[in-house]
């Protein structure tokens, strides 16, 4: 009796089964009923699941969901209107107030005595600009240069889409301003018509990522009269053009390097003057700052096409900062 006993214990004893951690088995024995039961709790899932792989909606019904995600605009080509000095395609909302400050300072070459050209004063100007749609905005704007009054506006024609929508955002940025210089600095009389002058930029931009943006701007401006005690590259001349690129790289989601480059020439010219500018915008507290060098002391469009440019392998570069911000006033 002893002998059988111990016989039946060997034929039971159990391994563990195979690929299944924590289940045993007795050779020769079924697998036990709780087992079975770990799958239970899993079928309505498994159910489901098959169900959603299986199941296909209605093309009816994926054409606006997928329009909705694919087809809306691209937002923060760049960060905000201007890039360094040049107007970009980035629109305001309607009810959205944009102001900015830009400062230029003198030549860095003329040493530490001006502190490398910020003792030696600034072109300053202040803009506002509201925007009445998500389309067309309005600029005033004053600078410091030949004591220059602006009006301006902006209209965005197309933006960039996602998917496989319009490519590029483009705008039409038209402005007219009046130079208020007093009399007694002119070597002439100046009327009121004979002080104003004109602006017409086409700026076109594409992101062409997430971190780099692209845009071109072709500028054209007048002057109805000009004067050699304006601050203009040639006071025979009196029509300006040129074709603005920009670029931005964003090395986070608020740090990014800025490139200008703005070859200009005028109706009667034999060369081609070159704008060039290097910065760093840095997005903070809802102001965008932006910090660069350049070699154009000018900031609004038609002086930035007229006036003259310093050469950058003589020491012509000049600091700039801008300081903008937006509000919604509705």
């Amino acid at each position: 009796m002893t002998r059988e006993v111990t016989v039946a214990r060997e034929t039971t004893v159990v391994r563990p089964l195979t690929g299944t951690p924590g289940i045993t088995m007795a050779r020769g024995v079924a697998r036990p009923l709780r087992a079975r039961r770990l799958w239970i709790p899993l079928l309505p899932f498994l159910a489901v699941l098959a169900l959603l792989l299986s199941w296909t909606p209605p093309a009816e019904g994926q054409i606006p969901r997928e329009r909705a995600v694919t087809e809306r605009p691209v937002e923060l080509i760049f960060p905000t209107p201007r890039h360094i000095n040049l107007q970009t395609t980035e629109p305001l909302a309607a009810g959205e107030l944009y102001y900015s400050i830009m400062h230029t300072f003198g030549e860095i070459d003329q040493g530490k005595g001006t502190l490398w050209g910020l003792d030696s004063g600034a072109n300053i100007r202040f803009s506002l600009e509201y925007g009445f749609t998500d389309r067309i905005s309005l600029l005033l704007a004053r600078s410091s240069m030949d004591r220059v009054y602006e009006m301006g506006v902006r209209t965005h024609l197309l933006r960039q889409m996602h998917g496989a929508g319009t490519p590029a955002s483009v705008s039409l940025n038209v402005s007219g301003g009046i130079m208020t210089l007093p009399s007694d600095f002119l070597a002439q009389e100046f009327s009121f018509a004979d002080r104003t002058h004109m602006a017409v930029t086409l700026p076109t931009s594409r992101a062409m990522g997430e971190r780099l943006s692209l845009m071109v701007s072709p500028m054209f401006a007048v002057l109805s009269r000009t004067d050699e005690a304006m601050r203009i590259d040639d006071p025979e001349d009196r029509f300006y053009g040129g074709v603005g690129i920009g670029a931005r790289y964003a090395f986070s989601s608020i740090q990014s390097i800025t490139l200008q480059y703005l070859p200009v020439t005028r109706r009667s010219a034999s060369e081609i003057r070159h704008g060039l500018g290097i910065g760093v915008d840095l997005e903070t507290g809802g102001h965008v700052f932006q910090m660069f060098l350049t070699n154009t002391q000018a900031l609004n469009d038609a002086y930035l096409l007229a006036a003259p440019v310093g050469s950058v392998s003589d020491g012509g570069l000049r600091f700039g900062f801008n300081v903008n911000r937006s509000f919604s006033v509705r």
